[in-house]
Formats: structure tokens, sequence, C-alpha cells
């Protein structure tokens, strides 16, 4: 199911020009090194790793070796893992300072009980790098509270009918949703100053 749902280098055109027309960062997560080239060759001046990816040493050695800003997700990958492909990226020539890594779950939906936002503190604290949160529970809740604690970004996934086939799409927000969330995450922007 997933492989029919990649997008050819002709809808990825249309994605970006639709982005750029529209003041919105386009982004796309390569899963393989020919996917990687293919963004390249478009122009992409952020690339978000995959969970899965995150010892993928040559995977992380191409992202790398490109310079460009770096989402890394980590999944359910431990502390040394996260390290070690952190370093793989910084070796290959990206910036620290480009890089923001996401505390996730892989589970979806994602129970309460498991988010556990205060790992986000700590990769935070441990790598002195940006964070952010990846993030599959339902509502809008935890991602407000992600903000507060210090997530500079936040993905979350959205569709445009839950009720769609596909292995998200329950745990998905609608565009209703997904516009109360950036308003709550606005608003909670401002509120802490």
């Amino acid at each position: 199911m997933l492989k029919k749902l990649e997008l050819d280098i002709n809808a990825h055109k249309k994605l970006l020009d639709y982005c750029l027309k529209k003041g919105i960062i386009f982004l796309s997560t390569p899963f393989d090194h020919e996917s990687i080239d293919l963004l390249e060759s478009l122009g992409l001046g952020i690339y978000k790793i995959p969970s899965g990816e995150i010892t993928n040493l040559t995977y992380l050695r191409h992202i790398g070796s490109l310079s460009k800003k770096v989402i890394l997700s980590t999944g359910m990958s431990n502390i040394n893992e996260i390290e070690d492909a952190l370093n793989i990226l910084i070796t290959a020539g990206t910036l620290k300072e480009n890089i923001t890594i996401l505390h996730a779950n892989t589970m979806y939906p994602t129970p309460m009980d498991d988010v556990n936002l205060k790992a986000m503190q700590t990769i935070q604290n441990y790598f002195d790098v940006s964070v952010g949160y990846s993030d599959h529970t339902l509502g809008i809740e935890v991602d407000i509270a992600a903000v507060a604690m210090g997530a500079e970004v936040i993905k979350k996934h959205f569709t445009l009918d839950q009720s769609m086939d596909g292995p998200d799409h329950q745990a998905s927000l609608n565009p209703d949703e997904l516009i109360a969330m950036v308003v709550a995450i606005r608003n909670i922007e401002k509120a802490l100053g």
C-alpha cells in the first residue's frame, strides 16, 4: 500500500510550486538514496529523516553531506542511537545548529500514557539542539503542551477524510482541527512571552 502512495517527480514539482506560491516551506521525507537525490535536484533546503533510518549510516552520511537543515525523528531510538546519528550528520557536513531532533512514539494513535514529553526536554538538554515533537496522539493537546515545553517543530499528520483507507488517517487531524491546532500554538507562543 505504501509504495502506491509515493509521489513521483512531477507531483513533487507541483507541490513545490504550490508551496512557493503560498509561502510554505516544502518538505518531503526520502526513504532511500535515490529519493534524496531527487529531492536535492528540486533544491530542497531541509530534509526530514524518518525514525526508521536513524541507524542507516550511509543514508545519514548522504543527507549530512548536503549541509542542509535536518529534522531527525527518533521514533523508538535510544539515546546512543540518537547520539550516533547526530555525530554522523555533523561529521558529514551538517551544522549542529541546523539540526532539530523530534521526540516521537511510533504507535498510532499514541496513548497519552506513552507520550512522555519530558523525553523531548531530555534530548534538548543532553544534545543542546533544537527539539520538536512528532505527534501521533488524537487531538491537539499534546502539540500545544510540546510547544509550551520548548518544541520548535511539530509534526502532525492531517487528512481530508479520517475514514479513508491508510495506516494513519484515523489518527490524523482534519483541516478544521489543523487550523485550531495552529491557532492554539500561536496563542501559546504569545502567552509564553
